[in-house]
């Protein structure tokens, strides 16, 4: 395959979209409240599947070589990983709960406690503590515990048949870790099998895994016979989101829910099918032209997809309340 220099920038600008979507379902003012469409927009949440799945496809496409498990290779990588993700994280996190603090929004003991939870991306594997300090923030523990594992699944995944060793023995070990405590029920971890599965990397493993056969699949490791016999991939990728997307927006009408990943039906659609379209739509982005690649490629989705990081913790943070109170709550 020839050498394409737009393919990394489509896909970081594929990030751009994204974010917004799930900014739209965060602050969905553009809807009445109990519409349909305003249900419809609830469901942006499963854009999230996207960053997963490019997560998995970006670090072992640049970081494939820390699977030779070489220290000064994984030292490099992890300090890479770390100088990126938590200086900004730290601070927002910890500004947080400075303002909680001062404004007594909550006893001491259990701001500091929620404090260290954020702070070390425990409240990820915890229902209680899930949403606190800065909400969307949980998901960077599914991101980070791939980070930490990065290396043996290179170092262990040589054929397309470990991928699939890889999502089931997370899955197994999730099971085995939420039926652990859901014994002794400690301060909301692993408390039940629908919140594993659904937000911890345990139950998102297959996400991480198709963007890591996609990247093999790019580098040469593994055959692109399946892929490549998929017509207009770009097509059929967004075709399937979309099909996503509505068939979420009946499921959480018909559960009478805000979102349907909420329900076993939306979770299983959001973590098992949703990712095959968003790992076809990225095959179309790197293998087709077409007039989303090239938008996607320009300097400003670009910039903007560098950005999502930020924007992603900030949209829900102090920062945008400090925004919609003092300078403007239209978000037109």
């Amino acid at each position: 395959m020839k050498k394409d220099h737009t393919i990394i920038p489509a896909l970081t600008g594929i990030r751009a979209l994204a974010v917004y979507f799930i900014f739209f379902k965060h602050h969905n003012t553009f809807t009445e409240e109990g519409s349909a469409a305003n249900l419809f927009v609830n469901q942006f949440y499963s854009f999230l599947s996207f960053f997963f799945v490019l997560s998995g496809f970006l670090i072992c496409h640049r970081y494939y070589a820390v699977g030779t498990l070489e220290k000064k290779t994984i030292w490099n990588y992890f300090i890479n990983r770390i100088t990126r993700v938590f200086p900004i994280l730290l601070i927002l996190i910890t500004a947080t709960f400075a303002l909680q603090y001062i404004n007594k929004v909550d006893s001491d003991a259990h701001i500091i406690k929620s404090w260290f939870y954020n702070i070390t991306l425990l409240k990820g594997f915890s229902s209680e503590y899930l949403l606190t300090g800065i909400g969307p923030s949980w998901s960077m523990s599914v991101e980070e515990l791939f980070y930490l594992l990065s290396p043996l699944l290179f170092f262990l995944i040589k054929k397309p048949a470990g991928i699939f060793k890889f999502t089931l023995s997370m899955y197994a070990l999730g099971l085995v870790i939420t039926f652990l405590f859901m014994q002794i029920d400690f301060d909301g971890f692993f408390s039940g099998y629908h919140f594993t599965f659904y937000s911890t990397f345990f139950g998102r493993a297959f996400e991480f895994a198709c963007g890591i056969y996609l990247a093999l699949v790019m580098r040469g490791k593994f055959s692109d016979n399946l892929l490549s016999k998929i017509p207009a991939p770009q097509l059929t990728g967004i075709s399937i989101i979309m099909l996503t997307l509505i068939i979420q927006f009946f499921i959480a009408k018909n559960y009478a829910v805000v979102n349907a990943v909420e329900t076993w039906p939306g979770a299983l659609l959001n973590n098992l099918f949703l990712p095959v379209g968003i790992t076809i739509f990225f095959y179309g982005l790197v293998h087709r032209e077409s007039m989303i690649r090239k938008m996607l490629a320009t300097k400003l989705f670009v910039a903007l997809g560098n950005s999502t990081y930020s924007f992603y913790l900030l949209h829900t943070s102090f920062v945008m309340g400090w925004i919609m109170l003092y300078i403007s709550s239209n978000l037109l």
